[in-house]
């Protein structure tokens, strides 16, 4: 018999697997709120993952140029 104590652990680290993984571009461009979160948690240090950051500067950056050359 199994004891529920031992699937606890298990359980936990199934449900925060998906809590590191960095935010994907296509989440970041149609999510200008979270964009903006990300972007001051990594100016202001809070966030550590550069992937998340690269991608949230990079799609803001994108965005940017786009409104000044009138695409938008």
């Amino acid at each position: 018999m199994i004891r529920v104590a031992e699937y606890v652990p298990a359980l936990a680290a199934t449900a925060l697997s998906g809590c590191g993984q960095p935010v994907g571009k296509a989440d970041l461009k149609s999510g200008p709120k979270l964009r903006a979160e990300i972007v001051a948690g990594c100016t202001d240090g809070i966030r550590t993952d550069a992937q998340g950051c690269s991608n949230a500067k990079d799609v803001e950056n994108a965005d940017k140029l786009e409104r000044s050359l009138g695409y938008k």
